[in-house]
């Protein structure tokens, strides 16, 4: 049974449109990969399909999968009949019941790549009907047939969920896709005509990979360094931190300035940000898009963020900062800096990535910033924002700047850090030329750093830079790769 998208509610609905087609409808990328879609609904619906936009060189066997926000197989499908290209759609094993604001993901597995694509489509919130897509919503795995987590670029992969109204039991009029049929993506106002990453004959690419140079990449955008290849088993991923299996959101219309001390948020969709003005507040189990944030200057106002998710969005922004604060298990994506740890914070168990792209040319992308006493254990850490001139891009997924106050007294163990599209994947206290580069008590331990083929170094040049081995209680020791062998601070 085919399920064609219609904002009926007898009928099904997709996320995409069905009347476009991807900018990319073959890229040269070979290798097989995992390709999907991360999304949420607003109301109780049910998944019965499937569908994917097939290039004529992406052969199969194709199947599909639904997955739960923490990487459980919810539902299979699998494509037989396939025409030569066009729109490709498949029924799931069993129709499943999704509720409002839980996270799924769907993908499908394209064997020999050579998969249908578009560049920087999902920079912002997309909804049909009662789907949504947050930003970065296109995710892959290079590990086919596992749970896709990577992104790269904003890419959509042009592969979309269908489902109908729970309830709704009429089956819609079949159709068949021919080898003209439209895709199932929809295309974004200025379709690039690039593709995600470095060409494979240049530079091999752990993203999926750029198109030929008949297709420029966009104006005034860099081409694009690899992304991070599948997160090691043990370090935090989307299916480790966020909110967990089971939660139950509802909307929050408590302030967005919180001034009462001990205040509770727990099960909530944020939709604001947050300015924490009193003691002892705890959030968790809860989707924040905005930030989370206290003064620089505070006192006795920390606050306590738990199993948790932080979405700034395609801006500029900081997800959880500044003073006296915990995070626990949060994935925080988007804006240039994830979390800055000015003073005395905690962050443990969470996960880090996925940072704007800056068109503008000018912000500078970070995963964590640690100013002084700060605890940075078991994390995973990436920057992985493109390079945009004149001056936009990750300095590193670790940061330090000596601005305003020294570097001193930081903990950072047992993280994992991520390839990079920056220079370096940490820094080692205080970048060079400011006025307080007398870092200190800076202790890196058992820490380990991606490399890859195309990043050798984590980051383009280091792993590491600015660590000063003389300083007063500074600690380098059981730092590795992530192949094997001793990571030295240079």
């Amino acid at each position: 049974m085919i399920w064609p998208a219609s904002q009926g509610k007898a009928e099904a609905v997709s996320l995409l449109s069905d009347d476009a087609v991807p900018a990319i409808v073959t890229d040269p990328d070979r290798r097989p990969v995992e390709l999907g879609l991360r999304f949420r609904v607003t109301e109780p619906v049910e998944a019965v399909a499937i569908q994917f936009y097939k290039s004529s060189a992406n052969t199969g066997p194709h199947t599909g999968t639904l997955w739960s926000g923490r990487g459980r197989e919810l539902a299979t499908a699998r494509f037989s009949d396939e025409p030569r290209r066009g729109l490709q759609v498949a029924d799931l094993d069993r129709a499943v019941d999704l509720e409002p604001g839980r996270v799924y993901v769907v993908s499908y597995t394209a064997p020999k790549g050579r998969y249908s694509t578009d560049q920087y489509f999902f920079t912002e919130p997309i909804s049909t009907g009662p789907i949504t897509a947050g930003a970065n919503a296109g995710v892959y795995s290079y590990r086919p047939g596992s749970f896709p987590t990577s992104t790269f670029g904003a890419n959509s992969y042009a592969v979309d969920i269908v489902v109908r109204w729970a309830g709704s039991r009429q089956s819609p009029s079949p159709s068949s896709p021919s080898d003209a049929s439209p895709s199932p993506s929809q295309s974004p106002s200025s379709s690039p005509s690039s593709s995600p990453s470095q060409s494979p004959s240049t530079s091999p690419s752990q993203s999926p990979s750029q198109s030929p140079s008949s297709s420029p990449a966009s104006p005034g955008v860099a081409t694009d360094p690899p992304s991070p290849s599948a997160i090691p088993e043990g370090f935090p991923n989307p299916a480790t931190t966020g909110v967990p299996a089971g939660v139950k959101l509802t909307p929050y219309t408590g302030p967005c300035d919180i001034t009462t001390a001990g205040t509770v948020i727990d099960g909530k969709i944020v939709n604001c940000t947050l300015n924490v003005r009193a003691a002892d507040v705890t959030i968790r189990n809860s989707v924040i898009n905005g930030t989370v944030y206290n003064d620089e200057a505070s006192n006795g106002l920390g606050f306590r963020i738990v199993d948790s998710e932080v979405r700034i969005g395609n801006r500029g922004g900081t997800g959880i900062g500044n003073v006296g604060f915990t995070a626990l298990r949060v994935e925080v994506t988007g804006g240039n800096r994830s979390i800055n740890c000015w003073r005395d914070c905690t962050v443990r168990d969470s996960y880090v990535h996925g940072q704007f792209t800056d068109l503008s040319g000018v912000a500078h992308e970070s995963g964590i910033r640690m100013g002084s006493g700060g605890v940075i254990s078991h994390n995973t850490i990436g920057c992985d924002a493109p390079d945009v001139p004149p001056d936009a891009g990750c300095s590193a997924g670790l940061t330090g700047y000596g601005d305003f106050a020294t570097v001193e007294n930081n903990l950072i163990e047992r993280n994992l850090f991520l390839v990079t599209t920056g220079g370096t994947c940490a820094y080692g206290g205080s970048s060079s030329g400011k006025a307080h580069g007398d870092a200190n008590h800076i202790r890196f331990i058992d820490n380990v750093f991606q490399r890859t083929a195309a990043r050798p170094n984590c980051g383009y040049w280091f792993p590491i830079a600015s660590f000063d081995s003389s300083a007063p209680g500074n600690v380098w020791r059981g730092n590795v790769w992530s192949d094997g062998g001793v990571v030295n601070p240079g």
